[in-house]
């Protein structure tokens, strides 16, 4: 548990409506997967009730290794070194999800329906399994384990460990493509109950097989827009010199999937976090957001979340298509309440010192 006095806390992510990648595709074949494309009902996803199935809950502890994501973890591994180069995340960050559960994979559990792809990294198709009952899969790509997920993942599957956890109607199950951080590809399945009622585990690792074998190909790739920051490692672009300020000169570092990082003190917590979003015209992420001038026209909207950790959050729109879909740069900065820190203000400032690195549209 964190220690009584430390001021990191994790923290729920902002609620920015999340749409369907946006980015486009390499020409190969043509496959469902192009649904993926499409542009959401902002909030939404397609494929019935997304936002109701849930990982089972994690904790990220406080005082955890730079290079762990639990501070139980003393890994023996090599930093940032995947099972397979295959699996390397540069690699990774710009393999479209959907590509490895394509219709060749689904259809050896069932009947695949549209796919939806809400994150660069999560691909959903809500089928129907060979007796015609539903089934959920969700695939996440560089999904982030605890260490005690890595601990636990003493199966096999397609060559690599692999940990199940089975709830009543669903099944996670990972199998791990880096060790320190610990990273994994991971499925979920859900099936129905009643009469619709089957068993999860089976179809998911027949999915998951099939994924790590389409990872281990040439899977279909995004074609970044200008501007697009897919490909950045976000725990990367940040230099000390831009932490210090807020967190002094040794903050601890944790990756969150591929396209997220935190950086933590006793004194506080900054993130920074690339994803899609549907870009509202009026730029009001949140019905509290503030338009502030980051300088050399660039914009950002900007939101105090108060509460016990209050926290800022600034977005900065970085593409944006014809039907206001693109993708954003997030900036947060929180600390605990009796911290006098202007918390918009240092992550204007934080911003303003990562907006440089960062692709220009």
């Amino acid at each position: 548990m964190p220690r009584a006095n430390s001021g990191y806390r994790p923290r729920t992510p902002a609620k920015v409506a999340t749409v369907h990648v946006v980015l486009r595709f390499r020409a190969t074949r043509a496959m469902a997967v192009v649904a993926a494309a499409a542009v959401l009902t902002a909030g939404c996803a397609t494929g019935p009730g997304l936002a109701k199935h849930h990982s089972p809950r994690r904790t990220v502890q406080a005082g955890a290794d730079a290079s762990s994501t639990d501070p139980s973890a003393k890994p023996s591994a090599q930093p940032n070194k995947p099972v397979d180069p295959a699996f390397a995340a540069e690699r990774m960050r710009l393999v479209n999800p959907c590509a490895l559960i394509d219709k060749d994979v689904l259809q050896t559990v069932g009947t695949p329906s549209k796919y939806s792809s809400s994150y660069y990294t999560r691909c959903s198709n809500y089928m129907k399994d060979k007796a015609g009952k539903n089934l959920g899969i969700t695939l996440d790509v560089g999904y982030t384990l605890t260490s005690s997920d890595l601990k636990n993942a003493t199966k096999q599957l397609a060559g690599l460990k692999s940990g199940e956890q089975k709830l009543t109607s669903s099944c996670f199950i990972t199998v791990v493509t880096q060790e320190n951080p610990a990273q994994a590809l991971r499925v979920q399945v859900t099936t129905g109950t009643g009469d619709q009622a089957a068993e999860p585990c089976e179809p998911g690792r027949k999915v998951l097989e099939g994924a790590v074998r389409k990872a281990r190909g040439n899977p279909q790739k995004y074609t970044p827009p200008k501007g697009s920051p897919v490909e950045l490692d976000p725990c990367t672009v940040v230099d000390k010199a831009t932490l210090a300020p807020v967190l002094g000169a040794s903050p601890r570092s944790l990756p969150f999937g591929l396209h997220k990082c935190s950086w933590y003190a006793q004194n506080g917590q900054m993130e920074l976090e690339f994803k899609t979003a549907r870009i509202p015209k009026d730029g009001k992420f949140d019905p509290k957001s503030v338009e502030v001038d980051l300088g050399g026209g660039v914009k950002g909207y900007q939101v105090l979340k108060e509460g016990p950790f209050p926290t800022c959050d600034l977005i900065v729109v970085r593409t944006k298509d014809s039907s206001d879909a693109g993708e954003v740069a997030e900036f947060s900065i929180g600390a605990q309440k009796e911290n006098q820190l202007d918390r918009c203000q240092a992550t204007q400032a934080f911003a303003k010192a990562v907006l440089p690195s960062l692709p220009s549209a």
